[in-house]
């Protein structure tokens, strides 16, 4: 949950969101990642929602999580430039 680590933009080399995706023998199933610079203090109370989601409510999967997290903040910088990796119909465990 930090700046730039889901910057895919960077055509030479992978972010930390890819490598983890992409990594063999048992990698991520999905990455929650910022794709800019924010302001982490604002960023904290989206992802402080959005771990409060995933981990404290049976059944919803991470696309919903994220849906309802990013209108915990009203930094439109930071709704766009926080991205989910991965597929967000997974159901979690």
């Amino acid at each position: 949950m930090t700046c730039l680590n889901g910057f895919f933009q960077d055509v030479y080399s992978d972010r930390l969101a890819e490598a983890l995706l992409k990594a063999k023998q048992g990698g991520a199933v999905a990455v929650w990642a910022s794709l800019g610079l924010t302001e982490p203090d604002k960023q904290a109370v989206m992802n402080e929602e959005l771990s409060r989601l995933l981990f404290g409510s049976d059944g919803i999967t991470p696309g919903e999580a994220v849906k309802r997290a990013k209108t915990a903040v009203s930094d439109q910088d930071i709704r766009r430039t926080w991205i989910l990796f991965g597929d967000p119909t997974t159901k979690l465990k």
